[in-house]
C-alpha cells in the first residue's frame, strides 16, 4: 500500500504543472499519462479520498478507455462504493483489454467467490494461477484455499494452501486460512500449528483467538482455551468474538 502511494508521489514530483490538467504537455505520451492519472486515483483510493480516486480514474478512462489497469483500479473504487454490478463491468472491461492480466483475475476471481459465485471465481483464479508470467502464483493458490474453503471443498482447499505456504511459510493470511480448513477437517494438532505460527506474527484478529478457544476445546486443552478466551476479552473486549467466547467457557465450567 505505502509503495504504491509512494511511487504515485514520486511521478508527481516529476512534473511542472498541474496533475489533473496535462493536456498541454509535450513530455508525456498517452499510454504515460493513463498510467499516471490510474496511479493516482489508486493512491487517493488507498487514502480513502473516494471523489478524488473517481476523478483522476475517470479521466485516466477517458484518456485510454480499453486500458486494463484503469478499468481494474476502477473496479476496485466501484466495489469500495459498493457498486457491485459496476465493479464487475470494469473486472470483465478489464480482462477482455488484456486476457494476461492475472492481477486483475486474481481481485476478479476473489470478489466472485465472495458473492457466492464459487465456480466463476475458481475459474478466474484458476487462470491467474497458470498464467507462465504469474510471479507470485502462491497468491493465487492461497485465493483458491479461501474460496474452496467457503464451497465446502475442504482436502482442495487444503492443497493449494499448502501450496502457498510452500512459497510463503510466514505469511499471516495463509496461515489463518490453513488454520481454518484444518479445524473443519477435523486436523485439530495441524490447527494448532498453524495459529501458533499465525500468532507468531503478533496483532491476532478476533476471529483467530475465537478459533483458538474453539479449536483448544477440542483437543481438551482447559487451560489453552482460558488463555485465549482471556486474550480475546482483553484485546477485543466488545467484538462478538468475545461474547461468543465467555459463552463457550461459562458453558464449559457449569458442565
Amino acid at each position: 500500500m505505502l509503495k504504491l502511494i509512494v511511487a504515485a508521489l514520486i511521478v508527481i514530483l516529476s512534473l511542472t504543472g498541474c496533475v489533473t490538467d496535462d493536456q498541454g504537455s509535450n513530455t508525456w505520451s498517452e499510454p504515460q499519462r493513463v498510467d499516471l492519472h490510474t496511479r493516482l486515483g489508486l493512491a487517493y483510493l488507498q487514502q480513502g479520498r473516494l471523489a478524488a480516486a473517481q476523478e483522476e480514474l475517470e479521466f485516466a478512462l477517458t484518456l485510454g478507455p480499453d486500458d486494463s489497469s484503469a478499468h481494474h483500479a476502477m473496479a476496485l473504487l466501484k466495489l469500495k462504493l459498493g457498486h457491485t454490478a459496476l465493479a464487475r463491468e470494469h473486472y470483465e472491461r478489464s480482462i477482455v483489454a488484456d486476457p494476461g492480466n492475472y492481477l486483475v483475475r486474481n481481485d476478479f476471481g476473489s470478489h466472485l467467490c465472495a458473492l457466492g459465485l464459487h465456480l466463476e471465481g475458481i475459474d478466474q483464479l484458476t487462470t491467474a494461477m497458470n498464467d507462465p508470467f504469474n510471479s507470485s502464483r502462491y497468491i493465487s493458490h492461497y485465493r483458491i484455499g479461501v474460496c474452496m474453503n467457503l464451497s465446502g471443498r475442504l482436502e482442495k482447499a487444503y492443497e493449494h494452501l499448502a501450496k502457498a505456504l510452500r512459497a510463503q511459510p510466514s505469511s499471516g493470511p495463509v496461515l489463518y486460512e490453513a488454520a481454518a480448513v484444518s479445524f473443519r477437517l477435523g486436523r485439530h494438532l495441524s490447527a494448532r500449528g498453524f495459529l501458533e505460527r499465525y500468532f507468531e506474527q503478533g496483532n491476532p484478529t478476533p476471529d483467530s483467538l475465537l478459533l483458538a478457544v474453539n479449536n483448544e476445546r477440542e483437543l481438551g486443552s482447559d487451560s489453552l482455551v482460558q488463555h485465549y478466551a482471556y486474550q480475546l476479552r482483553m484485546s477485543y473486549p466488545d467484538s462478538p468474538q468475545a461474547a461468543e467466547a465467555e459463552q463457550l467457557v461459562s458453558g464449559a465450567q457449569g458442565g
